[in-house]
């Protein structure tokens, strides 16, 4: 397996340099909301995935 396919591109980096200096103003209350708000769209993600391999759409 190729493990570059886990390494992120280099924009990726920028952006979460981006999102991390966008963070340190948060309190903790809007990290939570923000931490739990990611962990939806990523659980989201997986569904979408999962039923586009389910119905062989790839």
């Amino acid at each position: 397996m190729d493990t570059t396919a886990f390494e992120l591109s280099l924009e990726q980096e920028l952006q979460m340099r981006i999102m991390e200096d966008s963070a340190q103003g948060l309190s903790k209350q809007e990290m939570l909301d923000l931490l739990m708000q990611t962990s939806r769209m990523l659980m989201i993600k997986d569904n979408l995935i999962r039923n586009i391999i389910k119905h062989g759409a790839i």
